[in-house]
Formats: C-alpha cells, sequence, structure tokens
C-alpha cells in the first residue's frame, strides 16, 4: 500500500516537472518572430509618427551605424530630417543569431554617441534618446527613439 502511494507520488512529481518544461518550450517558442519584413514595417509604421523623420538608405546605415545592410536579410531605417531631432527607427532582420549581437551592439553605440551629443543642452533629446527602445526579437533587432517609441515597439511585437 505504502509503495503504491510512493510510486503515485513520483509519477506526479515528474509529470509536473515534464508540464512546466512543455510551458516554458511554447513561451519560449511564441518569443520569436519571423514575420515578412515589409508586414513589420507597414504595421509599425502605422503605429509610430514618423513625420520628422525619413527613410534612409544602406550608405546611412553604414555612416550612422558602422553595418554593410547587404550582410543583413532586411534594413529599415528612419533617421530624423532635422539636425535637431533625434527620432529614429531600425529594424533589422538578420541571417544568423551572431548578427543580431553586431546590431545590438552598433545601435547602442549610436544611442550612446547621440545622448553625448545632445547632453547639456538638449533636455528633451536627452530624455527621448535615454528612453529608447532596443529589443532583439525572433530573427529582428529593433530599436525606436521618440515619443511613439512604445506604440512603435508594441506594433512590432504584436507583428511577430
Amino acid at each position: 500500500m505504502k509503495r503504491t502511494r510512493i510510486d503515485i507520488i513520483n509519477i506526479l512529481k515528474y509529470g509536473m516537472l515534464l508540464v512546466i518544461i512543455v510551458y516554458i518550450a511554447v513561451l519560449l517558442a511564441a518569443q520569436g518572430g519571423d514575420a515578412p519584413a515589409e508586414t513589420v514595417k507597414g504595421n509599425v509604421l502605422s503605429a509610430a509618427d514618423t513625420e520628422g523623420m525619413q527613410e534612409a538608405d544602406a550608405q546611412d546605415f553604414k555612416r550612422y551605424y558602422g553595418l554593410n545592410a547587404n550582410d543583413y536579410e532586411e534594413v529599415i531605417l528612419f533617421l530624423p530630417k532635422d539636425v535637431m531631432g533625434v527620432d529614429e527607427l531600425l529594424i533589422v532582420r538578420v541571417k544568423g543569431g551572431s548578427q543580431a549581437e553586431a546590431v545590438k551592439e552598433a545601435a547602442e553605440k549610436r544611442l550612446d554617441t547621440q545622448t553625448e551629443s545632445f547632453e547639456g543642452y538638449g533636455a528633451e533629446q536627452t530624455k527621448l534618446l535615454k528612453s529608447a527602445v532596443l529589443e532583439e526579437r525572433g530573427s529582428y533587432v529593433f530599436m525606436a527613439v521618440g515619443k511613439d517609441a512604445d506604440k512603435a515597439y508594441a506594433a512590432f511585437k504584436k507583428s511577430l
């Protein structure tokens, strides 16, 4: 009688452990993202205000981030039109995991450079830069600076 009870308890323990492992695996898989870049771009642009920004090209990506756009599957970059503007949007779809880390490092360096440039006289710009969103999700790296950064990020997450 006692032996049967111990066996049932052990089975229940291992069963619960298995359920937890499966649950964690499902959560991690749900965080991935493999939506087409055009879909992600459309959703993010509809949520974010890009009025003070203009779409940039591969040369701008190289100049401001030090990375070659041809090395990545897709690069979407919006830069401020005004010299005093800091609103920026970057969405990069990477080909491999190590690329994501390089993009994140370049984006962090860009944010640091911008913050140093505006610190001391651009209080509003510095505030926006310090509240920037930088996130890696699935095969994408996302960065947004501006008043609508949170809205843009929510649209980005929803797209994936």
